[in-house]
């Protein structure tokens, strides 16, 4: 029942894995009016159960990586699940908003184990291209979660109330558990027994954040990154508010931008598997995802904002991403394979801090009534991403 690692099955699992937290995050989006009056409960309050569960995906990477350098990354990764399934039930039976966010706070820290793990994985059995390509397809897979989560959510609602939403999220890390114990081979060839010593804890980090390239493609990763979040924290106030138009409407164009970043996800991977050179493809990629991003300037401040005219730039903006995504992150985890569990916690952790970052830009700039906010973040990420790039470049030379 063991999944070969260049098959598709392998593929999908990690994918499915990394998917979590994007399908915990956007299956709750339709229940928060709902919660608000379950729990008599403010929208700010309601609010905070994405916060904590970003909070808790973020920092707990940080724990995740030294772990599975010290003890493996099966062992790590079925840990994280079950915390995850834990969670999400406590999360269906909270009684209250508190309790609500306690739990959605360790839900997140669950999920954070997939998205680190998995990065560890592909480093600890690819190499070069047959690296970069799995990465590829792997965030093509991921990709299908925030196209189809809001629909499930939403369909949830219709049939039952919003804890039916944590049960069904709960149910589906239960079924990960035997996948992952049943499906996946160890994959790390040496732990390192000293990993959790703090002189040695410390010392990998400092490793880790003192080495140009590593860090340098970490950065280009997460700000493209921030990009892309810009626009899916803006695109609700953008589309929903300003440009008015329908909820329905607003998932379709949704749904078209994520199909974007698995556009640029496949071409990445068959790119690769030709033998194209990851410096190429991020180049090309940075450069298109910063034009777009300046268009969408043009158009917002000129006043042409439309959903005609901006689609078209988003798409292409989100299509980037998808062939940026997986070279950076192959680039950044090469120069340190033997502590490559700590170097992909710090760059799950520096995509969402600029997550987290953009989103908090979006909402505070935000004036209410024009569609500005939202393209100028956008830009400054992906300027900021091309000029990393360029800098890193420079210094490999």
């Amino acid at each position: 029942m063991r999944f070969k690692p260049n098959s598709l099955g392998f593929t999908v699992l990690l994918g499915v894995l990394a998917a979590l937290p994007p399908l915990s995050i956007d299956m709750g989006l339709p229940a928060f009016p709902a919660i608000g009056i379950s729990l008599n409960a403010s929208p700010a309050a309601v609010g905070l159960t994405l916060s904590l569960f970003m909070l808790g995906y973020a920092t707990s990477q940080l724990a995740f990586g030294p772990f599975s350098d010290r003890y493996g990354r099966k062992p790590v990764l079925l840990v994280g699940c079950g915390l995850f399934v834990f969670a999400s039930a406590g999360c269906a039976i909270a009684p209250s908003i508190n309790a609500l966010v306690a739990w959605r706070f360790f839900a997140g820290a669950g999920a954070g184990a997939g998205m680190t793990l998995m990065l560890a994985m592909v480093r600890d059995l690819f190499e070069g291209a047959t690296a970069r390509a799995q990465l590829s397809y792997i965030n093509l897979v991921m990709t299908i979660a925030p196209i189809i989560a809001p629909t499930i959510g939403g369909g949830v609602l219709a049939i039952a109330n919003w804890r039916a939403i944590y049960g069904i999220l709960a149910v589906g890390g239960l079924v990960l558990i035997p996948a992952i114990a049943l499906g996946l081979d160890e994959s790390i060839k040496s732990r390192d027994v000293n990993a959790l010593k703090p002189h040695r804890l410390i010392g990998n980090y400092l490793r880790i954040f003192s080495n140009r390239v590593c860090i340098g493609y970490a950065l280009v990763n997460a700000l493209s990154f921030g990009c892309m979040f810009a626009y899916v924290a803006g695109s609700p106030l953008v589309m929903l508010k300003v440009l008015g138009i329908s909820t329905t409407t607003y998932g379709l164009l949704f749904a078209s931008t994520a199909i974007g970043i698995m556009a640029g996800s496949f071409l990445s991977g068959r790119l690769n598997t030709r033998g194209v050179p990851p410096a190429r493809l991020l180049g090309f990629g940075l450069a298109l995802a910063a034009t777009s991003a300046i268009a969408l300037v043009v158009v917002s401040v000129s006043g042409a904002a439309q959903v005609l005219t901006l689609l078209p730039l988003l798409i292409i903006n989100t299509f980037c991403y998808g062939l940026i995504s997986p070279n950076a992150i192959h680039n950044a985890l090469q120069p340190l394979p033997e502590i490559v569990g700590s170097a992909a916690a710090v760059i799950g952790f520096l995509r969402m801090l600029a997550g987290a970052l953009a989103s908090a830009m979006i909402g505070f700039f935000f004036d209410g009534h024009t569609v500005n906010v939202m393209s100028e973040v956008m830009a400054l990420f992906a300027i900021a991403s091309l000029a990393t790039y360029t800098q890193v470049r420079y210094n490999q030379k």
